[in-house]
């Protein structure tokens, strides 16, 4: 004898499974319609007018990565004001300020610090995965290599000014002077840290797509220190008012990797 299956009855306060169903499909729809209006970074000429957001889709995705690397993005949902450079150079607890030899060599340029910029987003991978608590860097750590490295890794950083192509050509016009220089970092107690010479060559001068851009490779040696040179490559490109600052610790194919998609990223970032 065949049997019907009974409906489901409705009980006082709960609405009908098709009911829910229905909502369900209209909320994932609005959802859909959500992701598809995100604005396209071609809308404007200024890219500082899109949200943080926004600007982080056209980093790199884990998935453009080996699926053994670590990788993180940040960013905030509401940007922050642009930092004060009389805050970056006054930190409490940071002990006297690094000194340089030339004395000139000392004007460190906004570049390496990122003073009036504000950081959008920002995507960081290392080979190794590791998972490590890290002090936060002095503002200046780009010039004075007073920075940590865990292990063979890259970062992509956007940092959004209205000044990004000179913020370029002064960098440039500055390791004409200083290519070449000495700084002696110290503890809070004023006692002599390290002292560390560091050079920088440039590898290119222009990029394609973008306003303004400089590669170079830097070296920072601790003098009397057993330790190996720092070595990396870093790269910054001006376009549509924001600046892509790209950093690599790694070397062969896998710095070739990461390079291409810096590449990528400033085509994104031009379209």
């Amino acid at each position: 004898m065949g049997s019907v299956a009974a409906e489901p009855v409705a009980s006082p306060g709960r609405p009908w499974p098709r009911v829910v169903g229905a909502l369900a499909l209209a909320v994932l729809g609005a959802c859909g319609v959500m992701l598809l209006a995100v604005p396209s970074l071609s809308d404007t000429t200024d890219l500082a007018s899109h949200s943080d957001w926004v600007l982080a889709t056209a980093l790199p995705t884990s998935t453009d990565f080996p699926p053994d690397w670590g990788y993180s993005v940040t960013g905030l949902l509401q940007r922050a004001a642009a930092s004060d450079p009389a805050t970056l150079s006054v930190q409490p607890d940071a002990g006297p300020a690094a000194t340089y030899e030339p004395d000139m060599c000392g004007a460190i340029p906004k570049i390496l610090n990122h003073s009036g910029d504000s950081l959008a987003a920002y995507v960081q991978v290392d080979r190794y995965a590791q998972l490590f608590v890290q002090d936060a860097p002095a503002s200046d750590f780009a010039a004075t290599g007073e920075g940590r490295e865990h292990g063979p890794n890259a970062r992509f950083a956007l940092w959004v000014n209205s000044d990004a192509a000179e913020q370029v050509g002064n960098y440039q016009h500055w390791l004409d002077r200083c290519g070449s220089y000495r700084v002696t970092n110290y503890y809070v107690d004023g006692q002599v840290k390290d002292r560390r010479t560091v050079s920088t060559q440039i590898q290119s001068h222009t990029a394609r797509d973008a306003d303004a851009a400089v590669t170079v490779t830097k070296t920072f040696a601790t003098i009397g220190s057993r330790d190996p040179a720092s070595i990396y490559q870093v790269s910054y490109y001006a376009v549509r008012g924001v600046l892509l600052e790209c950093t690599i610790y790694m070397e062969g194919s896998e710095r070739d990797l990461v390079q291409r998609l810096a590449d990528q990223t400033l085509r994104n970032l031009r379209a």
